[in-house]
C-alpha cells in the first residue's frame, strides 16, 4: 500500500477547517460547562427558554436545537428529574406541554453565564470580522436546512439564532 494522497478543493480544505473549528470550540465549551456541573446541551436548552419570546414544546425545542424529537424529550425528561426545568399543561389545545425553566433552572442558567471565556471567543475578532462570520454563518445554515429540506421529509426549523 502507498500513501496516495488526495488533493481537496478549496471547499473540501474551508470545510475541514471550519469542522475542526467548531469541534474545538464546543470541546472547549464542554469543558468549560463541566466546571459548573451542566451539559452543553442542558445549557442550550435553557438558553433557548430564557430568549425565546413565545412559550415552547418540547417539539419546537427539538426543531430549533437540531435535536430528534425522542432525543429531545428524553433530554427533557431528565432535565425535569434534575429539576431544572418543567412541563405544563397550559396551552391549547390541552395536549401541548410548554417547557419553563425551574428557580434550580435559573441558577443553572447564570452558573454557565458566568464561565464565557469560550462564548466570548469572538471578542478575538473585529467588529466587521464579527458581521461577515454571522453573516456567512446565516448563509450557510439556510443553505444546510434546504439541503436537509431535499434529504429529509421532516427536517429541522428555523435557528435558535
Amino acid at each position: 500500500m502507498g500513501n496516495d494522497t488526495v488533493e481537496l478543493n478549496e471547499n473540501e480544505l474551508l470545510w475541514g477547517r471550519l469542522f475542526l473549528a467548531t469541534k474545538l470550540v464546543e470541546r472547549a465549551r464542554q469543558v468549560e460547562l463541566s466546571r459548573v456541573n451542566i451539559s452543553l446541551i442542558q445549557a442550550m436548552v435553557l438558553y433557548a427558554l430564557k430568549v425565546s419570546p413565545e412559550p415552547l414544546t418540547p417539539s419546537k425545542l427539538a426543531r430549533m436545537l437540531c435535536r430528534e424529537q425522542h432525543s429531545m424529550s428524553a433530554l427533557i425528561d431528565r432535565m425535569e428529574k434534575q429539576g431544572l426545568i418543567q412541563k405544563k399543561h397550559d396551552l391549547y389545545p390541552k395536549n401541548l406541554v410548554r417547557v419553563v425553566v425551574t428557580a434550580r433552572g435559573e441558577e443553572a442558567f447564570q452558573r454557565q453565564r458566568s464561565v464565557n471565556a469560550v462564548t466570548n471567543i469572538t471578542s478575538s475578532l473585529t467588529k466587521e470580522e464579527r458581521e461577515t462570520l454571522g453573516s456567512c454563518a446565516d448563509k450557510m445554515r439556510l443553505w444546510a436546512l434546504e439541503l436537509l429540506r431535499q434529504m429529509q421529509p421532516d427536517p429541522y426549523g428555523e435557528s435558535l439564532f
